[in-house]
């Protein structure tokens, strides 16, 4: 199957065309497509100009109408969430009249993708799209159990992006330990349990941007009170918009937090 960017254009040279497994596809994994009614308004919002759809651009559907458009993490009708890849070029507008038209085309909806050649890719993108697609980089996704992994730090560190989907505990800390957020960005979800009685602090990289009891710009929470640290937990996520961590409290009991 070959990419149709080139339908409709005028006789002579044009742009180079690939196969859409080369431009994105990935391993032996079975690949799997449904037909899909393409909403005009459906763009690609880092190419020029946005009204040409690229291989591997990352689509979710709109609940209501149940047409595809471009995934967007801010969105609110449904293409919120990374459902499918688009297998080819599409130019969403007429040749002719100059106005953005609904095409009909395959999305892909399962099967293996390298990640970096998909356009729209995100931590939440990911997570979304995990339960059906095999990424080149081994991204693990999101899954019933929260958790991916387990790590004990007992003393200050600073958590990467690799570290998602990490409940973090302070076994054997001797002291105070802080653990400091990356760098803000959509489809983070992190865990820290209190298993040593010492002071366990969850502090944000920029700083004024996590929602915690009574403060929408906290900076950092933790759990420093006498005799109410063991069993403490924060689970801490962002939004969708990546501009906020969300601060849950979530320990063994009442648990004393302090948000600074």
């Amino acid at each position: 199957m070959f990419a149709s960017s080139f339908y409709g254009h005028l006789p002579g040279m044009g742009v180079v065309v690939e196969t859409f497994e080369a431009a994105y596809c990935w391993g032996p994994y079975p690949r799997y497509f449904t037909g899909a009614l393409i909403a005009s308004t459906a763009a690609d919002p880092t190419n020029t100009p946005t009204w040409e759809l690229r291989p591997g651009l990352i689509m979710g559907k709109i609940i209501s109408t149940g047409q595809w458009v471009n995934y967007s993490a801010t969105a609110t009708d449904g293409s919120e969430v990374a459902a499918g890849v688009l297998t080819i070029g599409l130019r969403m507008q007429d040749i002719f009249t100059g106005s953005n038209t609904q095409k009909f085309y395959g999305i892909m909806v399962s099967g293996g993708v390298q990640a970096a050649k998909l356009i729209g890719l995100d931590n939440m993108a990911r997570s979304q799209m995990a339960g059906q697609f095999y990424f080149d980089d081994n991204f693990s996704g999101n899954h019933v159990y929260p958790w991916n992994r387990f790590q004990t730090k007992a003393a200050s560190y600073t958590v990467v992006a690799a570290d998602n989907l990490s409940l973090f505990d302070n076994i054997g800390a001797t002291g105070s330990i802080t653990f400091t957020l990356p760098a803000i960005a959509n489809g983070y979800y992190f865990g820290f349990r209190v298993q040593a009685d010492q002071t366990v602090i969850v502090a944000s990289a920029e700083g004024a941007n996590m929602v915690a009891f009574n403060n929408a710009v906290a900076n950092s929470v933790a759990f420093q009170t006498g005799g109410a640290k063991i069993g403490g937990l924060f689970i801490v996520y962002t939004n969708p918009a990546g501009t906020k961590w969300i601060v849950e409290s979530a320990g063994a009991g009442a648990n004393t937090v302090t948000v600074a």
